[in-house]
């Protein structure tokens, strides 16, 4: 495997943070889902001002490590998604580095799955709102030319296996 910078991605509550801390767990390299700044939401600028601090902590992750393989709880692709989600526009510059900063092709996807879903103070979304937020992550995905391989929706052992296995 030429890149071994893995990102792990998928809708809001679909098991990405608990994939990340069991390969933490076996002794993997992983770099947790950003811890955002609490705004305001609602409105635009703040929208703005969330994506710019995600994306460059993003961009910190990746240059965080170079030699061993290791694991990405979101990438930099992410939050174009959630910018086209919320119908923004995103600075043209970011498309430059999101093609400069090349992660392994294959993307390991955990797809919107209701019966694991749990809303919280921390994930504000209902389910509907995930599953819409799986579309634009999906697009945008494609978009910059990565594969996605969906997990399975079984349980945290098997879909940790199957990631270590298709590597």
């Amino acid at each position: 495997m030429k890149n071994k910078k893995i990102i792990i991605s998928g809708p809001p509550g679909s098991g990405k943070t608990s994939i990340i801390n069991k390969l933490k767990d076996l002794g993997h390299l992983c770099f947790p889902e950003v811890t955002p700044p609490k705004l305001d939401l609602n409105k635009s600028k703040n929208k703005l001002k969330l994506s710019e601090y995600l994306f460059e902590q993003r961009i910190y992750q990746y240059y965080s490590n170079n030699i061993k393989l290791s694991f990405y709880d979101r990438s930099i692709i992410d939050v174009v998604a959630y910018m086209n989600y919320w119908k923004m526009e995103y600075p043209n510059k970011w498309d430059k580095q999101i093609n400069d900063l090349q992660y392994s092709k294959k993307v390991f996807y955990t797809p919107s799955w209701k019966s694991i879903y749990i809303q919280s103070e921390v994930r504000q979304e209902t389910f509907s709102e995930a599953t819409k937020i799986d579309i634009f992550l999906r697009q945008a995905y494609h978009s910059f030319n990565y594969e996605i391989i969906e997990l399975p929706k079984k349980n945290i052992d098997h879909r940790v296996n199957f990631i270590i296995n298709s590597l």
